[in-house]
């Protein structure tokens, strides 16, 4: 039996995006070679910047905070502690 889930975002029932093959039963009807798209942007080619002063054993460094740096930026730490929660919920089942 398959369980069906509910999504919630912070609390909130959300839709995720997906790709059409990830429907069962589903087809489309694309070219002899399918559709690829358009190309993406080229990255940044040639030399990198110097290389930074040696760092400390990860082992012995501190975590980061919120402002703080740590084994991630001050910054990044932010970002993380307010992504939104993810939740899945049963529903039902089929």
């Amino acid at each position: 039996m398959i369980d069906i889930v509910e999504l919630k975002s912070d609390g909130v029932v959300v839709y995720p995006k997906t790709h059409v093959n990830a429907v069962e039963g589903f087809t489309t009807i694309k070219g002899e070679k399918g559709d690829v798209g358009p190309a993406g942007p080229q990255g940044i080619t040639g030399a990198t910047g110097p290389q930074g002063p040696a760092g400390t054993n990860a082992t012995t460094t501190a975590a980061a905070t919120q402002t703080v740096s740590g084994l991630m930026s001050a910054a990044d730490k932010k970002k993380l502690d307010t992504l939104p929660t993810i939740t899945f919920s049963k529903v039902g089942a089929v």
